[in-house]
């Protein structure tokens, strides 16, 4: 493929990690994730299932997963400095962690009983091929769970100021800007580091993506933040103004 379209390693650019690896959802803080409960609300039980993670990142689901009793996780991830972290501190022996990008991925029909994927879709430029195939790996009445940052937040048009928010008279964020909303496809922006490649798509898309692969789409969840959880956050109060992840549950009839 071209260059341009070659999947990202971005997680592996040292200035990259340094930055994300201060958020609080990095390591441990992943239970404290705004959309956490929410993910973990839309999972069927898992005990006895076979899992796939797609873009597993530093193993803190996948191993999860292995600890609710699935009877095996494959985490997959394209970062060898994020499968480093899994393998060192998130190790468990229903869990085997495997290097390499969605794009390239494979696996016999019905392989999984349960796809899950924590905000990694919006950094694959082709999702309806890859919805298409996480459709056949899955067993009937297999289940696939996964967030994405929301198309509102993909669209967004950074300004001076270095985000998306317009500035009222008093410099206080009064809206949210959009841009190209209709105009799906890549997308740079700065993160820690320029460069930083994701995928723009409509709510559209998404949805019929699933439609298309053959899936029931079940449930749709746009997390906000709850009051008790911005009480401990006060700086991150305009997050409950617009949505930043969506999340999605579907099946294999």
């Amino acid at each position: 493929m071209p260059a341009e379209d070659a999947p990202q390693n971005i997680y592996d650019d040292p200035g990259f990690f340094a930055g994300y690896a201060t958020l609080e959802r990095f390591g441990a803080g992943w239970e404290r994730a705004v959309e956490q409960p929410d993910f973990l609300a839309l999972l069927p039980d898992v005990r006895g299932r076979r899992v796939l993670d797609l873009g597993c990142g530093a193993g803190q689901l996948a191993r999860f997963l292995a600890e609710q009793g699935a009877a095996a996780v494959v985490g997959v991830d394209v970062s060898e400095r994020m499968l480093g972290l899994a393998r060192a501190e998130r190790a468990h022996p229903r869990v085997t962690y495997r290097r390499e990008s969605m794009e390239g991925l494979s696996f016999p029909g019905a392989s999984f009983d349960l796809v899950v994927s924590s905000l990694a879709f919006h950094y694959v430029r082709d999702y309806r091929e890859l919805v298409g195939r996480i459709a056949g790996w899955l067993a009937p009445g297999g289940v696939l769970v996964f967030s994405t940052e929301h198309p509102i937040y993909t669209a967004r048009r950074v300004g001076e100021s270095g985000d998306a928010w317009v500035a009222g008279p008093g410099g206080a964020p009064v809206a949210w800007a959009l841009d190209r909303y209709a105009d799906e496809g890549r997308r740079e922006t700065r993160w820690f580091v320029s460069g930083v490649v994701r995928y723009h798509r409509t709510f559209a898309t998404l949805v019929n993506g699933l439609l298309e692969a053959g899936l029931t789409l079940q449930r749709v969840v746009e997390p906000v933040p709850s009051d008790a959880w911005l009480r401990e956050r006060q700086a991150s109060a305009d997050e409950q103004r617009r949505p930043t992840f969506v999340l999605f549950r579907a099946a294999r009839g």
